[in-house]
């Protein structure tokens, strides 16, 4: 026995000697590798790396690569990710290791409607707040319009995001304008994002890898925007075989084709959608509508080599156009045009290297068909952008991000040109400005203890507007106006004419009280250096982007927010999530507008703007069942108010009196219902609810009658109303001659002057409330079918309730002082539609 004894010490003393080094610290070895798909060869990111007995694992970057550093043991590894078969294997750690994990595809999940595409209780380890992460097979799966999977209708369900109304397009975000998300598209800005004036967004369903939303927490890499960021990542093509799938709705048909150029090595996709709109249109009953045409199409398409294991490059190109014609009139359009290349790398074992280099055309406008009065207003932007990431990682419990890009922008405001030889339009010339925006940033993932992880970070981004322009001085002390400009500056090109810059802090906080429960604070500061300039609730194609001058400046937004994580299990292991966030935002240099602003053609449109102040709270409830065999889903309540407030100063004069009133789309009380039922095997029912108050609205309370004095006059002396015995008389002298009146003599209705219209304070009243109810069903093919086609038929709207989108005041006589309320609905019927999409 104590020879036994004397043995096992004996082991035991030369595994820990043999596992120190000579300065007496336990070794570790590095275990690195890829995940990718069994099917098509694609990196698998946000892949989560799991170790028996450790509380700590790994996740893969963009890349499908992840490293970490283990001490030497045997280990049993699970690999995983959301509709993918888990991998578990069992290794022995002695060396440095080179793993590479191919995941098979799940063919159905029971559990479809899942909004992150991370590991299980990633929402309460995750170190920032107020991320959302949607996959592909989700936003197919959702009750849709017209049987159009939709990315930005689908991110609406989400908490703390809103629309003001039905069909509009581009969305708000936590008190946040519309224009003030940065939309990427495989990490390319997008200045529009719909189709059809908002009915459907540019986002090819099939294209699509997975959607990542940042309401709060923003990671340093993101800038350019000052409310949110919404990352569109598209897939690659199979390296291995070729495929072809996609869909017929009816408004919209599309098709997608992949596979390998050269097997392995490189492969391609490309994805195409149009739409079928003008058929439908000559069914209506309106005579305007039956002469109308609206059609769209966008083209996705990449190319993608590998070499070897850890490098490939990436050619892609997008294209959408959008025309709408009302009757014989106006042409309305607008389109987007984008090439970039991109190239990918790991650096050694631990840095990730992602250099992405494009071209970007936003082109929209307005074109006049009237005889004789053609005309072709066409503004453009045009952006020329390279960007480098770099990621290295520390440890397994540290990571630092830093990076930088240079971008030049050229905007066009779009000039009025005769668009015909026999056009009596008369050419008017706009300017077109040149910009450039830098910025570097550096930020730290830092795991300080089990229970205690920050990510911080800084970001530093600096804009210029530069010549050739001519720039208007106006008059200190007055509001701006054209009659008091002062002079003309004239720059010449590639002179500075204005320069703005900034910090922008990011920092993230996260407490863990055990593995279930977590405390997180967050803070952000965000700048925006363009801005849209509308006279709509929404997006349009006649919206002006106006970059910062020197009576604009940049958007500032600076979030505070802190919020509770909790999951529970029940005996089924159904995982339920919920959480609480509340948010504070404060917002510097709003843009509004004076009453009547007159923003389109005018070279002096900074005399029609007004810059104020903002701010934006609310408090976001949300729980969600992520797993169950049968059923999930997600239930929120959303309560948020925006204001703004613009104030008279030296330079402008104020709105509202000066006091503040609720932002256009500022919407109290919003909630959202979202269920996904599987019945069986093949058929899986879904549906979802909303309902949100009324967004503010100015109203006519009242009117005055303007006359003009000689035409009152004659009025009376002609109905025998001047004079008159009995009443009181009063005189005037006009021209040299005096006038007798009667003090009580009173003008009938017949003498019909001019109406001024008198209103409430801005935005004092509201809308009526919204709510919509939305049903569908997916029958997917049988298990053993050779092709993998299903078949979605959804009822957009089923309640047949009539939302209100406006409300305005028009006469039912013909007169303009006999004025009714009348209520605008876009969509105010159930719609029904079929959609059968195939893959083979």
């Amino acid at each position: 026995m104590k020879i036994r004894l004397l043995l096992f010490c004996l082991c035991s003393f030369a595994t820990t000697y043999f596992s120190q080094d000579a300065f007496g610290q336990k070794k570790q070895f590095l275990l690195s590798g890829t995940v990718k798909d069994a099917e098509t060869g694609s990196p698998l990111e946000n892949t989560s790396i799991l170790f028996s007995g450790m509380t700590v694992g790994v996740s893969t970057d963009s890349l499908g690569y992840f490293s970490i550093l283990l001490p030497p043991k045997s280990y049993q590894i699970v690999v995983r990710t959301l509709g993918y078969k888990i991998r578990i294997e069992r290794f022995s750690l002695s060396q440095n290791l080179n793993f590479d994990f191919l995941l098979e595809k799940v063919p159905r999940l029971l559990d479809e409607v899942v909004i992150t595409a991370e590991k299980a209780d990633a929402n309460v380890n995750r170190t920032i707040m107020g991320v959302e992460k949607i996959s592909g097979k989700t936003l197919k799966k959702l009750p849709n319009l017209m049987g159009e999977a939709d990315v930005i209708r689908s991110i609406m369900l989400l908490p703390g995001v809103s629309t003001v109304g039905e069909g509009a397009s581009g969305f708000n975000v936590r008190g946040g304008n519309v224009d003030q998300n940065l939309v990427l598209l495989d990490g390319i800005p997008l200045f529009n994002t719909s189709h059809l004036f908002g009915f459907f967004t540019g986002f090819n369903a099939d294209m699509v890898q997975d959607v990542s939303l940042f309401k709060g927490g923003i990671p340093s890499m993101y800038g350019g925007r000052a409310s949110s960021v919404l990352d569109v990542r598209l897939k690659e093509g199979n390296f291995d075989k070729w495929s072809l799938q996609g869909g017929v709705g009816p408004i919209s048909s599309r098709l997608l084709v992949e596979g390998p150029i050269f097997k392995g090595k490189t492969s391609i996709i490309v994805g195409a959608r149009a739409s079928l709109s003008d058929f439908y249109l000559k069914y209506f009953n309106n005579p305007a509508l039956k002469q109308s045409k609206a059609n769209f199409y966008d083209i996705n398409a990449k190319i993608t080599h590998k070499f070897g294991k850890n490098q490939r490059i990436s050619l892609a190109a997008y294209t959408s156009d959008d025309a709408f014609k009302f009757a014989q009139d106006t042409l309305y359009s607008w389109n987007t045009r984008n090439v970039s290349l991109k190239h990918n790398a790991l650096i050694g074992n631990k840095i990730s290297h992602n250099l992405t280099v494009f071209l970007s055309k936003y082109q929209y406008g307005i074109t006049g068909l009237k005889p004789q009065f053609e005309y072709k207003w066409q503004p453009s932007i045009i952006q020329k952008s390279i960007r480098e990431d770099l990621s290295y990682e520390v440890s397994n419990k540290s990571r630092i991000d830093f990076g930088g890009d240079f971008s030049l922008y050229r905007n066009d405001a779009g000039s009025l040109l005769p668009n015909a030889p026999q056009s009596i339009i008369e050419a008017f010339k706009m300017p077109v400005q040149q910009s450039r925006e830098m910025s570097v940033y550096a930020g730290h993932s830092l795991t300080l203890s089990p229970k205690i992880s920050i990510d911080y970070g800084l970001r530093y981004a600096f804009y210029q507007l530069v010549g050739p322009d001519n720039v208007y001085n106006y008059q200190l002390g007055k509001p701006r106006e054209i009659e008091t400009i002062t002079d003309t500056l004239t720059y010449k090109k590639g002179s500075v004419i204005k320069s703005y810059g900034g910090f922008e802090p990011r920092f993230s906080f996260a407490f863990k009280i055990d593995s279930s429960f977590s405390v997180k604070l967050g803070f952000n500061r965000m700048q925006q250096f363009m801005h849209l300039l509308s006279n709509t609730m929404a997006i349009s194609p006649a919206d002006i982007w106006k970059n910062s001058n020197a009576q604009l400046p940049q958007q500032i937004a600076d979030q505070f927010s802190i919020g509770v994580f909790k999951n529970f299990n029940n005996a089924q292991n159904s995982t339920f999530e919920t959480s609480v966030e509340v948010y504070y935002k404060n917002l510097k240099n709003v843009i509004d507008y004076v009453d009547g602003a007159a923003l389109y053609l005018n070279p002096t449109v900074e005399t029609q703007l007004l810059v104020g102040k903002g701010y934006a709270y609310g408090a976001e409830f949300f729980i969600k069942k992520a797993r169950g065999k049968k059923l999930t889903g997600w239930l929120s309540y959303t309560y948020s108010r925006t204001f703004r407030q613009i104030e008279a100063n030296e330079n402008q004069v104020g709105a509202n009196f000066g006091l503040r009133f609720p932002a256009n789309f500022d919407s109290p009380h919003n909630i959202k219902f979202v269920l996904n039922n599987r019945w069986s095997k093949r058929i899986t029912f879904n549906a979802n609810f909303t309902y949100n108050t009324g967004r503010p609205i100015t109203y006519p309370n009242g009117r005055y009658k303007i006359y003009a004095y000689n035409d009152v006059y004659d009025y009376m002396v002609a109905k025998g109303l001047n004079p008159r015995q009995g009443l009181d008389k009063r005189s005037y002298v006009y021209n040299g001659q005096t006038y007798v009146f009667l003090e009580n003599a009173t003008i009938i209705e017949n003498l019909d002057g001019y109406a001024s219209p008198s209103f409430t304070l801005r935005n004092a009243e509201r809308i009526p409330d919204y709510f919509r109810l939305d049903v569908g069903l997916t029958l997917d093919p049988k298990e053993k079918s050779k092709m993998n086609s299903s078949w979605n038929f959804s009822i957009y709207n089923i309640l047949n309730r009539q939302n209100v989108y406006s409300i305005y005041f028009r006469s039912s006589t013909g007169l303009r002082n006999l004025a009714r309320t009348y209520k605008l609905s876009v969509l105010g019927a159930a719609i029904p539609s079929l959609t059968y999409n195939f893959k083979f």
